[in-house]
């Protein structure tokens, strides 16, 4: 079908996490891989050149991704393949597990250990730790885990080919190595100290600080307080004038273990900084962080942060994120809704052809269902809620149903309508309208996406979502990094619906050219569509079955 052919791996650009196969078959030859992925990286490649040497926004897209995009899944070379597909020692899986992954629940619940079996239990012990459509690295990857996550597994490998610590089936689907990437023991110091992890039934995940000026260092221990000296230029003058009550709220509990008694922290690699290391290097002026925990030193806050780097919170702003959201339709609404654009706008009872009160005063942005007919009374036009109230037909963002089914609208289908010039978005299952919100689409406009700062347009699938994404850029100007973008889907070369927590312009254009949402509406959106991202993982891939995006103008 038409749809799914724009959805060939050499068009997906950065956007694609790299796969040994296609859409149309599970399995490749050397060859082909090879094929596939110089294809992904010259697409990705070419996206990355077209959007660097656009004019600097800081709004750090997924599209406009530079040297530190962390989201990116490599995979192993033909000769890597052959070398990691050596066959060790078979075994065979006794006790397989059995899942259906349509039963996992939507969004999942908060994580507890207490769920999961020690004994058959695998954490992940990296930023990413692939899952394998089957025990090979030459399989499919299906998604990955995020150092921290614990996983059920079977309790026996399937086999060690490629994987001197055995394949192991994990729910609700595929295969984990046990090795670098991931292990057995529940105690390793990355799995103890990334065990926070991302919360999925919040508006942001992580608690977030954007950095301040001069920029925080990137502590690799609990510094000491001749070393903070030493690092920090001004330390006595910028602690007496730092402001920390907006991390009031957080709480601060112990120095995590793995820094205890001012050991460094581990790498990604699965060692420690080099004992004689302090820090890494400092934050760029325009860049966030997310942290896994928080605690005290010597009478100074820190932060752990995803990466588990060491920061001292009163050099960054903690984030508040918008608290916009759209409106969920039910039977007690439904389209058409308005969206109310001017602030002071009133609510009214009555009848305004004969007499009408003065109701509450409604939000900026508040979404109200409202009938369909206009009426016009005195040169006011006046609509009717589906409350039974009135509101003036007056600097609103009208969105009304569809007008006719498109022919992928089929009973029980997900898919999405995106309206560049109305700023708005409908979230569809069949053809009943189930949310509607607004968006920040390109700022562009309708200009060309390959020139200018818009928005895509045409018919796409979801087919990559990430709880969370890091995005930089560097272009000269305009560089940025930011650490765990939340509820990121992709659904073509670059362009993704993605969480925005550094501004609160949904209704305005305002991107490099993905589609920005409230932090409320990207987590309702992310928990349902398609592909499902399965509890305890951070990622999810699939080239068939995601939910259609349809953007126009």
């Amino acid at each position: 079908m038409p749809i799914a052919r724009q959805l060939a791996v050499a068009s997906l650009g950065l956007a694609a996490l790299a796969t040994t196969s296609c859409p149309a078959t599970r399995a490749q030859s050397g060859a082909e891989h090879a094929s596939t992925m110089t294809a992904v990286t010259r697409a990705g490649a070419e996206a990355a050149s077209r959007l660097v040497s656009r004019r600097g926004l800081f709004e750090p897209d997924i599209g406009a991704l530079g040297k530190d995009a962390r989201g990116d899944w490599p995979a192993p070379t033909p000769d890597q393949v052959a070398e990691l597909e050596r066959e060790v020692v078979p075994a065979a899986m006794t006790e397989p597990l059995s899942v259906d992954p349509a039963a996992q629940p939507k969004p999942p619940p908060a994580f507890s250990l207490a769920r999961i079996d020690p004994d058959r239990a695998l954490a992940s012990i990296a930023r990413e730790t692939y899952v394998m459509l089957r025990p090979s690295w030459q399989s499919k990857k299906i998604g990955y885990l995020r150092a921290g996550a614990v996983v059920s597994r079977s309790a026996k490998p399937v086999g060690n080919r490629g994987c001197e610590g055995g394949w192991y089936e994990i729910s609700p689907e595929g295969y984990v190595c046990v090795g670098k990437t991931a292990t057995l023991d529940l105690s390793h110091p990355i799995a103890v100290a990334a065990r926070r992890g991302p919360d999925r039934s919040a508006p942001m995940p992580y608690e977030y600080g954007m950095a301040r000026f001069p920029t925080p260092p990137f502590y690799t221990k609990v510094p000491t307080e001749r070393e903070q000296r030493q690092v920090e230029q001004e330390l006595a003058k910028h602690l007496s004038l730092s402001q920390t009550k907006e991390w009031d709220g957080v709480v601060l509990g112990p120095i995590p273990e793995m820094l205890e008694d001012g050991a460094p922290a581990f790498t990604w690699g699965g060692v420690r900084h080099s004992p004689g290391s302090v820090y890494t290097g400092r934050a760029m002026v325009k860049s966030g962080f997310a942290f896994l925990s928080f605690f005290e030193s010597q009478g100074r806050a820190f932060g752990l942060s995803v990466d588990l780097d060491v920061m001292p919170l009163d050099r960054m702003k903690r984030v508040t994120p918008s608290e916009f959201e759209g409106l969920a339709l039910s039977g007690d609404a439904s389209l058409p809704v308005v969206f109310v654009r001017a602030r002071g706008a009133r609510l009214y009872q009555g009848d305004p052809r004969s007499k009408i009160s003065v109701g509450r005063e409604l939000g900026y942005r508040e979404a109200i269902a409202v009938k369909s007919k206009r009426l016009r009374v005195g040169g006011v036009t006046w609509l009717e809620t589906q409350g039974g109230d009135w509101i003036r037909d007056e600097n609103l963002v009208r969105v009304d149903p569809m007008k006719k089914k498109p022919g992928w609208a089929t009973p029980g289908r997900t898919w999405i309508e995106v309206s560049i010039l109305h700023q708005t978005l409908v979230a569809y299952e069949g053809d009943k309208a189930v949310y509607v919100t607004l968006v920040s689409t390109g700022a562009d406009g309708l200009g060309d996406p390959k020139e200018t700062h818009s928005t895509v347009r045409g018919q796409f699938l979801i087919h990559t979502k990430h709880v969370t994404a890091t995005m930089s850029g560097d272009e000269v100007g305009d560089e940025f990094d930011l650490r765990d973008v939340p509820y990121v889907q992709y659904f073509t070369e670059g362009y993704a619906l993605h969480a925005a927590y550094w501004h609160d312009s949904f209704g305005k254009p305002r991107s490099h050219g993905c589609i920005n949402l409230s932090p409320r509406d990207a987590r309702w959106l992310f928990s349902w569509t398609d592909p499902p991202v399965p509890e305890g993982w951070h990622g999810a891939m699939s080239l068939r079955d995601g939910t259609l995006v349809y953007i126009h103008p």
